[in-house]
């Protein structure tokens, strides 16, 4: 980044954070947060400095950052079929992601996912062609309890697993709520027994139903505590669930749809996009009130990841090319209707920096960024809303940044 365009940031910066010193009194204030594990964690194509003072000029409060399985295994390890007699985790990466994001005021928060490497995969796979094929519970709690213990002091909040409704991330497909339940509960407990303040989140749901694909949402909870579109117990459920509740502390979800603006309301009502993000702490209400589910009374939701994608790069599916004037007007109206729905203390944007279309993930691209590091308009429109929306009290203030004076 220039010097002259550093410092012109630096001085909005400054004038965000004065915006910020008076909020309204005894507003509900929403996270702002961001992911970019190939900016922030694996560095890759853009400078992670630049990025965390973006990030931090954004309004950003909160990173948050995958953790594969397999991927915090040494490469000698991953292709294993037999487990090692001495299992290695190397979190190093995430480590310096954590640590630089810290000294711009950005917390952290980890995913804890699959795939996991092939001695964990139930079918003996490889990453990536295992598709989280039923994974060995035992050594899934080896994994959380090792992640837990070494980040305790640096990260507070942790989510089980992601999308695991997704047929690639979770399978067998059509068992894959039962498969999350025992996820669940056996990372649950292995992250409190390290540190029994961490929050653990559940679900990181994709939004949609695709058949064979995903199942959608609000179907995927109902399975997952064994219940019918009525709310009542299914033939088999104490044998399925057991008696006891399913604890956690807070629920996630990805309330995309690509192709519409975020008032559009999909014919299936278990599907679960920001039209109708409303209805998932309303079902989660009522499992809580049947004694299906263990939290607290309103637990927090999180929207983990939200955006459009761009209309300039020929690798994304032409009907979710959104003209980037467009892109920016619906991003701002989805940030408001999180910002209004009950008990949703956090909205994500998925992806600070746009990729050539010759890179693997470019079909997927939905950088506020150029591939530069120049800002689109989607991400000014955004910054505006953010900074409005501080001085109102209605969003966090972004953390104080020690680079950045």
């Amino acid at each position: 980044m220039k010097p002259l365009t550093r410092i012109l940031l630096l001085v909005a910066l400054l004038a965000l954070s004065a915006l910020a010193a008076a909020p309204a009194e005894g507003a509900r204030k929403m996270e702002v947060a961001l992911q970019d594990d190939g900016v922030f964690v694996s560095q890759q194509r853009y400078d992670r400095e630049t990025a965390l003072f973006q990030a931090n000029f954004l309004g950003v409060t909160t990173l948050r950052m995958n953790i594969q399985w397999y991927s915090a295994v040494p490469p000698a390890q991953r292709n294993q079929t037999s487990k090692p007699s001495n299992i290695v985790y190397d979190f190093r990466a995430w480590d310096g992601a954590i640590q630089r994001a810290k000294a711009y005021g950005i917390k952290t928060q980890l995913v804890l996912t699959g795939d996991p490497p092939a001695w964990a995969c139930g079918n003996k796979k490889v990453p990536f062609e295992c598709d989280g094929y039923k994974p060995v519970i035992r050594l899934w709690k080896g994994f959380v309890k090792a992640a837990a213990k070494h980040f305790k002091g640096k990260v507070k909040r942790y989510s089980i697993w992601n999308e695991p409704n997704w047929y690639t991330w979770l399978s067998p497909h059509k068992r894959s709520p039962l498969l999350y339940r025992k996820l669940v509960k056996t990372g649950y407990k292995a992250i409190k027994k390290q540190n029994k303040k961490a929050e653990v989140v559940i679900g990181e749901l994709a939004p949609h139903f695709q058949k064979g694909i995903s199942i959608p949402p609000l179907q995927f909870i109902r399975e997952m505590v064994c219940v019918n579109k009525r709310l009542k117990r299914i033939k088999g459920a104490n044998k399925k669930c057991g008696k006891k509740p399913l604890k956690f502390d807070s629920f996630s979800t990805h309330p995309y749809d690509f192709e519409h603006k975020p008032k559009f309301r999909r014919s299936n009502k278990d599907e679960l996009t920001i039209a109708n993000i409303g209805q998932l702490p309303k079902l989660l209400t009522k499992l809580r009130k049947k004694g299906l589910i263990k939290t607290k009374r309103k637990s927090p939701i999180y929207l983990t990841e939200y955006g459009y994608m761009v209309a300039d790069n020929s690798a994304v599916r032409e009907a979710r090319r959104i003209p980037e004037d467009k892109r920016a007007r619906w991003l701002v109206q989805a940030w408001k209707i999180a910002q209004g729905t009950p008990r949703v203390k956090q909205m994500l944007h998925y992806g600070l920096l746009s990729v050539p279309s010759n890179n693997p993930s470019a079909y997927f691209d939905m950088g506020l960024l150029f591939p530069g590091g120049q800002p689109r308009k989607s991400f000014n429109s955004l910054r505006n809303w953010i900074q409005d929306a501080v001085a109102d009290g209605k969003v966090k203030a972004p953390g104080r940044c020690g680079p950045c004076s």
